[in-house]
């Protein structure tokens, strides 16, 4: 996979999750995620600043109307379109399209195209700033939303010089919401199998694992060193990754003789996106992946042939057998 090999000390796990069961749809995966950037779809409307901004419902970019300078004592969200997908939870990736508009001018400072070529994708936290999970909390996938963010939340009043927005300007941004992400993995816990490396997670979802690193690894043990082995901690019930697939997931990636983390998105407090194809990633990371289903968590035990074979890479040694847990949030476009 990428050459992201700086060893990053582990985090202290001390909740194990629960296992979710009869979880056998998407919708039932995404309703047993906990909101924690609250619901903006059950404001009422109708009197705020922010209902006086009319925003069209057709296709591509939308056309919007109000009257400037526009702005008000807080953040205000507007659904325009419901959308029939996931709810927007928090701590997640989401992917949007955009139109950036000056509320002091009316003029719009950026946009994207509308037409999936250049959408954003976003982190959203409840710690981030400016603030747009607030702002988006309960959306659904499939929505339009338009926000109006007075300049204290937009810019903390700096203003924004090189798009024109000055330091009393307040924001307003209309979004299409194009796919809502998993945090971590959800589905039907299954039972650990003997002789892989023991998980738990934080209530997060963020796991931890012990390593019998003097026992044979699986993957040696079964492939004789030519065959990754897998096992499924949580099957999801989402789109089966297939080769070519756009994957965001949590990671976290092990040495085997020693247990050292040599790499982790959840470290890193955002997850990772990686294409699925030939020579992007190692093998066995390949081979772990594809086929797996949206939601799953796995682990998987790479032997050196499918890994970095005889050549060290930062802090993994050479010849080293690595272990991935893997949570499988979403693919691009499905």
């Amino acid at each position: 996979m990428r050459k992201i090999f700086a060893a990053i000390a582990a985090s202290a796990l001390v909740v194990t999750m629960a296992g979710c069961s009869n979880i056998n749809s998407v919708a039932a995966m995404y309703d047993t995620l906990k909101p924690v950037c609250g619901d903006v779809t059950s404001e009422t409307s109708g009197t705020r600043p922010v209902d006086s901004i009319t925003v069209g419902t057709e296709k591509g970019e939308p056309t919007y109307n109000f009257a400037a300078p526009l702005t008000g004592d807080k953040i205000e969200s507007k659904v325009i379109t419901q959308g029939t997908g996931p709810k927007i939870t928090g701590n997640q990736s989401v992917e949007m399209e955009f139109v950036g508009i000056n509320g002091g001018t009316g003029k719009k400072f950026q946009a994207s195209a509308f037409d999936g070529s250049d959408a954003a994708t976003q982190y959203l936290t409840p710690e981030m700033a400016p603030p747009f999970c607030t702002a988006l909390g309960g959306v659904r996938e499939g929505g339009r939303v338009a926000i109006l963010m007075p300049a204290k939340d937009a810019h903390n009043s700096q203003g924004i010089e090189q798009l024109g927005i000055g330091a009393n300007d307040s924001v307003i941004f209309i979004f299409d919401i194009r796919k809502v992400y998993l945090p971590y993995a959800v589905g039907n816990e299954k039972g650990q199998q003997s002789g892989f490396p023991s998980v738990v997670r934080a209530a997060n979802g963020t796991p931890g694992i012990t390593i019998n690193s003097k026992a044979t690894p699986p993957s040696v043990e079964k492939g004789v060193g030519s065959t990754i082995a897998l096992e499924t901690l949580i099957e999801g019930a989402g789109t089966v990754v297939s080769k070519g697939d756009t994957v965001t997931l949590h990671y976290s990636g092990y040495v085997w003789a020693d247990g050292t983390k040599f790499d982790s998105s959840w470290d890193a407090k955002q997850p990772a996106t990686f294409t699925f194809s030939d020579g992007a990633l190692i093998q066995g990371f390949l081979d772990g992946v594809i086929g797996q289903k949206v939601g799953s968590q796995i682990v998987v035990v790479i032997p050196p042939s499918l890994g970095y074979k005889d050549v060290a890479q930062g802090s993994i040694p050479a010849n080293s057998t690595l272990v991935f847990v893997i949570d499988i949030l979403g693919i691009k476009g499905k």
